[in-house]
């Protein structure tokens, strides 16, 4: 999953959310309208977005013109830079803030076809207290999608750390992690978490046992290899 992923966010946010209010329409590609709603926060300076779609990962920041303070509901857009034919999953996770103190976080997804607009609704809602840097499942202690894994970001936005194909683990005791998927690890072999063992796909493990372990976080991304071969980090 790469993190540099192409991003554009119309910057300004736009107080109200009337029938006419559309952050999409001067955008002749992919883009997703995004309405942000809370019962619990009045008023935001700072929209921080976490996105993960078609296997990329990227983080944006809005505000409104000025730095002034904007009252919710409020109105922006995500460009997406997608190219290919077929259908694709986007998932948003998004951080309120005000002064730069975190007031709600929320999370919403869609499904889009190159160059259609789309359009989804975050609720704000106050954030649980996770451990900065810990791994979690979407909606244990972090906003998110229940089959994605993400790292706690204090302070910030939840961020994306991969989709888990065989659904997310919530550990308690440890970091949640993605499950196994695709059969038993080969002896010595090489594996991004979710494939084969469990763990963070954005991490390499050693296969021990049947386990992963001795895990490696790659500096960019993991990469699930074909059959027969390690996967790598790049």
């Amino acid at each position: 999953m790469s993190r540099a992923a192409a991003l554009a966010l119309a910057l300004a946010l736009v107080a109200g959310c009337g029938e006419s209010t559309d952050p999409c329409a001067a955008i002749a590609g992919t883009c997703l309208a995004v309405e942000v709603r809370s019962d619990t926060v009045a008023e935001i300076d700072q929209l921080e977005l976490d996105v993960l779609y078609g296997g990329r990962h990227a983080t944006a920041t809005t505000q409104a013109e000025g730095g002034r303070v904007v009252g919710l509901p409020l109105v922006t857009a995500i460009e997406l830079d997608v190219t290919g034919a077929g259908e694709l999953a986007v998932g948003v996770v998004a951080a309120g803030k005000l002064s730069g103190t975190v007031l709600g976080t929320g999370a919403a997804s869609a499904t889009l076809a190159p160059d259609e607009h789309g359009a989804i609704e975050l609720v704000l809602a106050p954030p649980a207290e996770c451990v900065g840097g810990g791994l979690y499942c979407g909606g244990d202690k972090v906003a998110g999608d229940p089959d994605t894994l993400y790292q706690c970001n204090e302070g910030g936005v939840p961020l994306a750390r991969g989709v888990c194909t065989a659904g997310c683990i919530v550990r308690p005791a440890d970091d949640d992690a993605c499950r196994a998927d695709g059969g038993t690890c080969i002896e010595g072999g090489f594996y991004c978490g979710g494939d084969k063992v469990e763990g963070d796909p954005q991490t390499r493990y050693t296969c021990a046992g049947g386990v992963g372990i001795d895990g490696v976080e790659c500096a960019d991304a993991c990469v699930v290899a074909p059959p027969g071969e390690d996967d790598y980090c790049i």
